[in-house]
């Protein structure tokens, strides 16, 4: 099952309004996409070929672990009392209406092996500013991801995101529902 879990996960990091390319992944304005197929003419082959897009849509919101940050002015929240407790700093590059803070239970794997949670809100920031990251400690436990965010994107739609740790490197990862 975390083999499954890990390979949902699709994370893109791209300079806010810049351009990335990798061979497989073009990212550009926060927003990334599957790379065409390098031979014209041929049909896509395995993920290009199956791909959702909604996997590949890169965060309006970056996190950071706490350790990796030098606060100024920020907000805080605690998600969870239990130890051990990680730090999960939330940067907007413009205003983000109705930011939460999840809290999610596993509960199935939908048929196309992606993982489906029941979701609590634990928190609402009307609007998470710029200037205002805000600070959420977490508890993580085990290698299902149980803590996530929303927000309501600039279409209006409602983003939701797992937060997990990714078990080559340590780094923070984010998943969307």
């Amino acid at each position: 099952m975390t083999v499954a879990l890990l390979a949902g996960l699709s994370v893109c990091s791209a300079e806010p309004g810049g351009a990335r390319g990798d061979a497989d992944v073009i990212c550009r304005d926060g927003v990334c996409e599957l790379a065409p197929a390098a031979s014209a003419g041929r049909e896509p082959e395995g993920l290009a070929a199956t791909a959702n897009p909604y996997q590949n849509v890169v965060p309006d919101v970056e996190g950071r672990w706490a350790r990796d940050v030098n606060l100024g002015p920020h907000d805080e929240f605690v998600a969870a009392t239990s130890d051990p407790q990680a730090g999960v700093v939330f940067f907007a590059g413009n205003p983000i209406r109705n930011f939460k803070v999840l809290a999610l239970e596993f509960k199935d794997m939908s048929p196309a092996g992606k993982p489906l949670f029941n979701v609590r809100e634990l928190y609402t920031k009307d609007v998470l500013r710029p200037e205002r990251p805000l600070l959420v400690k977490f508890s993580f436990f085990g290698s299902i991801p149980n803590n996530g965010f929303s927000y309501t994107d600039p279409m209006g739609k409602t983003r939701q995101y797992y937060i997990s740790e990714s078990g080559k490197d340590g780094s923070l990862l984010f998943g969307e529902l």
